[in-house]
């Protein structure tokens, strides 16, 4: 006798809901691509102006573009016909090589885009993408060379809407020169969707040794990543090809080896990391009153005469020229001063907006580590080291420094040794240039991303108590460390005790030709510990127990 199984009137929605499944994987989008790009003329469509026209360019044969002649006056567009998925991570590949003349101009552009397949702009420097006094190919982004004048990675072109915009960081130092190094150059263009930025390399294919890396994050004046390929495309999918021109000067350029792959990274240089550490919030770090060696503020509540001088108890000066910094709320003689640091002593970094930094008290307490060198002139003594203890050690995922350097220079790169209390340590760099550098922002040879943290709070001259330097200077600095970059603390969000666990102290040492540097305030992303095991093995022991109960019961009840 066979026995009719129970029905389960809970496996109808479950037999449903995989249906469902089922059908939403199977919808689920093929990602585009392009392989050997040139290889058919076909696929593409081609536009000039009337120059290139009369030149025979943009032309496509035995796998090669040639999209500028060695003629003056060109500009032209190239279009691969059918739209590529940019809603993913994507990556391009091609050969990009000049000739024809000893004085090249002016370059190409990557491009992607939704203005549609006859988008053209004008020549010159423009590429092919801009337009002279009006919006040029729009809804677009891309990257590409101006190789008019030196050439090298800061000659790399990033367009936004029709705009060739400065901005972006070179990412492994420069050692190519688009213009004298021996052409062909092989490039990468990627949209690293994770971090939401686009990096571009060149690399001289007869001399890998010449190179170079560069990173666009999307906003030039903010360290925080904010461009998206899908919204700056104008859609999930664009078209993607080559624009270019010639100007006064001319060069013929020629492509081979195109190929475009979505869902796909390039491997990156050793130096490079990518930027979205730094949509981690940072909150400042409590330090022991012995890290602060000098007292640079001068308090609102100073009594100031005008053109009297700063008493020495109330502050001393930044660098050589007898200035120094005031709270907002001075005044000079019975008038109230503008600018100034903050009365609350905190702020939200200009430069991130996910780092908030706390200065020391302004009355009558050290509220920097200032590092002197021999020529500072400074009335302290000599010390171009100095360290920065915890007042608790804590394990963090990124740390964010706050720094300035008088009589110092624009390059301005420090180091600082992370010392832990397990007895480990790690050396990077930071950037704390002259406070009038005004840089807004870069990445560090150690591609710790920095950027202007503070700026135009003015500074107030001690020996005559006079405000100057506003509204634009002067500057504080940011630069923003991954310790998972670094090697550190870098299991899942918990901390490896077993590694380096808990920060203790920083030990900085000031950039060279540099008179002074200062270091006001670290602000940190604290991480917890890892469970003890025990624990974990409780939580999951009894969830599995509670499951298995249920289970019973509505077995019992069911008889399923």
């Amino acid at each position: 006798m066979v026995r009719s199984l129970p029905k389960c009137r809970h496996m109808a929605p479950m037999l449903g809901m995989a249906a469902l499944a089922a059908t939403a994987v199977a919808a689920v989008p093929v990602h585009a691509a392009i392989t050997n790009g040139f290889s058919n003329p076909g696929n593409w469509t081609f536009n000039s102006n009337s120059a290139s026209s009369t030149n025979g360019v943009p032309a496509m044969s035995g796998g090669d573009l040639t999209l500028t002649s060695a003629s003056i006056g060109e500009s032209s567009s190239a279009w691969y016909g059918t739209p590529q998925d940019v809603s993913d991570s994507w990556t391009a590949t091609f050969t990009w090589q000049w000739s024809g003349t000893t004085n090249p101009a002016d370059g190409f552009m990557f491009a992607l885009q939704n203005q549609g397949l006859t988008a053209i702009g004008g020549g010159g420097g423009y590429k092919g993408y801009q337009i002279s006094g009006s919006t040029g190919i729009t809804p677009s982004y891309g990257v590409g060379v101006e190789n008019f004048g030196t050439g090298n990675a800061n000659n790399v072109s990033v367009g936004l809407n029709g705009v060739i915009v400065t901005g972006g960081n070179d990412v492994a130092g420069s050692t190519l020169n688009v213009n004298t190094d021996t052409n062909p150059i092989n490039f990468t263009v990627s949209y690293i969707k994770p971090a939401n930025e686009l990096y571009v390399s060149g690399v001289d294919a007869t001399n890998s040794a010449n190179s170079f890396s560069y990173v666009y994050t999307g906003n030039s004046g903010n360290l925080a990543p904010s461009f998206n390929s899908q919204t700056q495309a104008g859609g999930s999918t664009a078209y993607v090809g080559f624009t270019g021109a010639t100007g006064g000067l001319n060069e013929e350029q020629d492509f081979t080896n195109f190929n475009f792959t979505t869902n796909a990274t390039p491997a990156m240089p050793a130096n490079y990391q990518s930027s979205a550490y730094l949509g981690t919030a940072r909150t400042p770090i409590a330090f022991t009153s012995g890290s602060f060696n000098q007292d640079v503020v001068v308090e609102n509540s100073a009594t100031l005469t005008t053109n009297g001088a700063v008493p020495t108890s109330v502050a001393t000066p930044v660098g050589l020229n007898s200035n120094a910094l005031y709270e907002s709320g001075l005044s000079i003689g019975g008038t109230l001063q503008s600018g100034g640091l903050p009365v609350s002593h905190q702020f939200v970094s200009q430069g991130d907006a996910n780092t908030t930094f706390q200065f020391q008290k302004y009355t009558n307490t050290n509220n920097v580590l200032r590092l002197t060198s021999a020529n500072s002139g400074a009335a302290d003594p000599t010390s171009p080291s100095g360290t920065m203890t915890l007042a608790t050690p804590t394990a963090f995922s990124t740390l964010a420094i706050l720094a300035l350097s008088g009589n110092g220079n624009p390059t301005g790169m420090g180091t600082v040794t992370l010392n832990f209390a397990n007895g480990k340590s790690v050396t990077t760099d930071f950037y704390a240039p002259d406070w009038f550098t005004n840089i807004i922002n870069g990445v560090t040879p150690d591609g710790n991303y920095y950027g202007v943290a503070l700026s135009g709070y003015g500074r107030i001259y001690l020996a005559g108590s006079s405000v100057n330097a506003l509204p634009t200077f002067p500057d504080m600095y940011e630069t923003a460390l991954n310790l998972s970059h670094l090697g550190i603390n870098s299991t899942g969000g918990y901390v490896d005790a077993s590694s380096y666990g808990a920060l203790d102290s920083l030990t900085f040492n000031m950039p060279s030709n540099t008179g002074e540097t200062n270091i006001f305030a670290v602000s940190g992303s604290a991480i917890a510990a890892t469970p003890e095991p025990s624990s974990v093995g409780l939580l999951v022991g009894g969830a599995l127990a509670s499951v298995m109960l249920l289970r019973r019961r509505t077995s019992a009840r069911t008889g399923c």
